[in-house]
């Protein structure tokens, strides 16, 4: 059954400062409909082969409607790890690479996702936000998961059109796989938000305890607080870009001229204008992602030699020290 398949994992993001999100140990696995080939100039253009999207391989004649979860083009994850355990497949080791794919995704986009809240003028503290999340997970022939793609808006629908080839007439049919794992995905999910407490139909993947080796994408909400920090500083009051007020404030709270002596004034603002252009000629504030790259080329020449992740984490916590040392200072 070597065909190319995709899995789609429902990932429940319950909170974001501080960020928590849950992954479903249920999910949807989608088959090509025609027997995978390494791609090459014979074969390319067969879509049926290289592309597991629904919308596309329920045209093709190949197309195998499911009438349980174990059987069809489109199977629940479980029955399809199940039916790897048999091979003599290690799933625990499956299992494990795609939990450690999805928590570091989320890592690294909490920071801007939390940033793009700012924009949110009516955002009440007291309403509970989520976001049901599908993240789109591609197997190789070893195995290996890579990430394609993060849906913000799963469908979540559970039947299908059928046409009659005589008729034309169009009859919906519910698919069985759609409403164990859907159904699934939202009890659990719903439960979770609820009842405040996991479901054993998640595992939380992102909370309190945070592995070793991932730490390091922490640094990336280290440079989000510092953002956030001077943006609330700054004199543009909505929306989610730091303004040249708010950056002066940044240089002057955490030193930065003396983090790098040999840097003046006057080349700082000349870096803020140039990273401000470098996606809108005519920007006069930086994104969240325009002072990473701002930090980013700060902190390569305040520790050089280093590399990027020594020298951002020595760089910002220089900043924190000394907007501590300040704070002291004033009586804070």
């Amino acid at each position: 059954w070597y065909q190319r398949r995709v899995r789609r994992l429902y990932v429940l993001v319950s909170n974001l400062d501080p960020l928590e999100a849950y992954l479903c140990n249920e999910g949807l696995v989608r088959f090509c409909t025609q027997q995978y080939e390494s791609p090459n100039i014979k074969n390319y253009f067969k879509t049926y082969m290289h592309l597991t999207n629904y919308s596309l391989n329920k045209m093709s004649k190949d197309f195998v409607r499911s009438e349980n979860e174990n059987q069809g083009s489109k199977r629940t994850l479980t029955s399809v790890m199940t039916l790897l355990k048999s091979a003599g497949h290690d799933i625990d080791k499956i299992w494990k690479i795609i939990k450690d794919l999805v928590f570091k995704t989320l890592i690294c986009i909490a920071p801007l996702t939390k940033v793009e809240q700012l924009n949110l003028e009516k955002c009440s503290t007291e309403t509970q936000h989520f976001h049901l999340l599908g993240f789109d997970v591609l197997l190789d022939d070893a195995l290996n998961p890579y990430l394609l793609e993060i849906n913000g808006f799963p469908s979540m629908t559970t039947d299908y059109e059928v046409v009659d080839e005589e008729s034309f007439v169009k009859t919906t049919v519910t698919s069985p796989v759609d409403v164990v794992v859907k159904k699934e995905a939202l009890r659990g999910a719903l439960h979770i938000l609820f009842k405040r407490r996991a479901d054993e139909s998640y595992c939380q993947i992102v909370g309190p305890h945070v592995e070793e080796e991932a730490k390091r994408f922490l640094i990336f909400e280290d440079c989000r607080k510092l953002y956030t920090m001077f943006l609330k500083k700054s004199s543009l009051r909505k929306g989610s870009m730091l303004g040249s007020s708010g950056f002066r404030s940044f240089v002057r709270t955490c030193r930065v001229l003396d983090i790098l002596p040999t840097v003046t004034n006057a080349e700082l603002d000349l870096l803020y204008i140039t990273i401000c252009h470098q996606h809108d000629s005519t920007a006069k504030s930086l994104t969240f992602l325009s002072f990473y790259r701002l930090i980013l080329t700060l902190a390569v020449r305040a520790v050089p030699g280093a590399t990027l992740y020594e020298a951002l984490k020595g760089f910002l916590d220089q900043c924190y020290d000394n907007i501590t040392n300040n704070k002291q200072k004033l009586g804070f």
